[in-house]
């Protein structure tokens, strides 16, 4: 089986070392890794796992920082770990719509391999994603091919660090109708908004928008990826493991004994080389 991971997370070596400085600027980095014992990883480590754990590619996204140094800093190592590894890292780095000359720095990386931006915390950086820089972004991804991948806040739920901040799921189905040329990710399992597509017109107005798996054995039962899938269709869901805090082989082995080989393929696999091939051509 092709693995493609299309949701893991890593920063640059000096991020790891400075945590508690960058907890103490930025308050939404700092509830979710603010513990110790919060997982943080490089790209090397994520290198070290997909070769052990048999993925082939993983897209490694970034954080929703508030200062532009941490921003560059993290855009840097994700982008140099990609330019060294031959296409088995997908850069999706971040951006902060608010600061000066985002538009510049987004294009800048772009034009240096980055394939899109996320994970998108738009409430978290305090900006509106349905007012002007939420407009503004999808016009950079859509000029670019590039794919956006959203960390959506399902509203129902236990809280855990890093719940909110996101876009909601009536604000992405909002913003994904708006730009249907732009590719987008709904993450985590899209916050519920799937159930929706079984609305002929939802559906119709969403024809650009992915889901993805991460996170999904902390926040829902083992029948939702399948339910998932027959919601959405098998393909426009993507397996994401959210690592570090998950492991991708586990949560590999979780999906293809829920779903079979055959949809497990295309939802491991199959589903994201597509999406990035065709965000290429565009």
């Amino acid at each position: 089986m092709t693995v493609v991971d299309a949701h893991t997370h890593a920063f640059a070596p000096e991020q790891l070392a400075t945590r508690s400085a960058i907890c103490a600027r930025d308050p939404a980095f700092a509830e979710i890794y603010g513990d110790p014992k919060a997982a943080l990883a490089t790209p090397a480590h994520l290198l070290t796992v997909m070769a052990a754990e048999d993925v082939d590619r993983a897209v490694v996204v970034g954080f929703a920082f508030a200062h532009a140094d941490d921003l560059a800093l993290q855009n840097a190592a994700l982008c140099a770990a990609a330019e060294e590894n031959a296409g088995r890292l997908l850069p999706l780095v971040s951006v902060n719509p608010q600061l000066p000359e985002w538009k510049e720095t987004a294009v800048a990386l772009l034009e240096r391999g980055a394939r899109g931006f996320g994970e998108l915390r738009p409430h978290n950086q305090g900006w509106d994603p349905l007012g002007p820089h939420g407009h503004a972004l999808c016009d950079v991804a859509e000029a670019h091919g590039a794919i956006l991948l959203w960390h959506v806040s399902e509203p129902l739920g236990h809280a855990y660090p890093g719940k909110a901040g996101g876009i909601e799921p009536i604000e992405l189905y909002a913003l994904a109708a708006s730009h249907p040329r732009v590719p987008m990710i709904a993450a985590h399992m899209g916050g519920g908004l799937a159930i929706h597509l079984q609305m002929p017109e939802i559906r119709a107005a969403l024809p650009g928008l992915y889901f993805d798996t991460a996170a999904f054995s902390l926040l829902y039962d083992d029948s939702s990826v399948a339910r998932l899938v027959g919601l959405a269709g098998v393909g426009r869901v993507l397996f994401g493991s959210d690592y570090p805090l998950l492991s991708p082989r586990r949560q590999v082995q979780r999906i293809r004994a829920l779903l079979g080989d055959e949809v497990a393929q295309a939802v491991c696999g199959d589903n994201a080389v597509t999406l990035f091939s065709d965000a290429d051509d565009r």
